[in-house]
């Protein structure tokens, strides 16, 4: 073989070796969804703070995923993004921005006759590094309820007909519906990763726990 001809190979060699290593080195994003306690997935029940009323007491029930950073170098600039599609054949696919759970909305708002305003959309949403080995959740799906503590009243919670996306721009989820949603995972120094499951809502309170099935 010509000299030449082995300079150009040991140097394409050592190219594809040093890519090769390089690609070993990358973050790589694990998604699933959050388990505590042998629940999973694991929906946490939190206080509605912005909506507390005298006798009555608001709630949210919120589904989100984990993410862990398993590879060897920090993951930089991580954002998220939320695609739900109908599955009925329908093209239509909705896509919008979810925030990490860490960036609670709460932190960055106000309430105003009992609502929500968000004043800093842009840190609610702004993006977070994971260092390696480190985990992260991120609010996907959420349901709204309130019930009443005053005596003689009747307690039953009362909830949204639909659930919702912990996004800035709220898709709505309607119940008896099926529909397929994707998480995907973006960042700076590493491939996008995606998290596929099936939404199926019976339109309980209950029921909201049993809503989501990995695909």
């Amino acid at each position: 073989m010509p000299e030449w001809a082995i300079a150009i190979l040991s140097a394409l060699v050592a190219l594809i070796l040093r890519e090769t290593y390089e690609w070993s080195k990358r973050p790589r994003f694990e998604i699933d969804f959050e388990e505590r306690g042998g629940q999973e997935p694991y929906t946490p029940d939190y206080n509605d703070e912005g909506m507390q009323t005298a006798g009555d007491v608001h709630r949210i029930r919120c589904l989100r995923l984990k993410v862990r950073n398993k590879g060897k170098k920090p993951a930089m600039d991580c954002e998220v993004k939320l695609e739900v599609s109908v599955e009925s054949g329908s093209e239509e696919i909705n896509k919008v921005a979810l925030h990490w759970s860490r960036r609670d909305p709460a932190l960055y708002s106000t309430y105003q006759d009992g609502l929500l305003s968000i004043v800093n959309p842009e840190k609610v949403f702004a993006p977070i590094s994971l260092n390696i080995d480190d985990e992260e959740t991120v609010d996907v799906l959420s349901l709204r309820y309130y019930y009443s503590i005053s005596p003689n009243a009747d307690h039953s919670p009362h909830f949204a007909p639909y659930i919702e996306s912990t996004s800035l721009r709220q898709l709505q989820l309607s119940s008896n519906t099926t529909y397929s949603a994707i998480v995907t995972i973006y960042s700076s120094n590493a491939m996008p990763k995606s998290f596929k499951f099936r939404v199926k809502w019976d339109g309980t309170l209950e029921g909201f726990n049993q809503s989501f099935t990995k695909v």
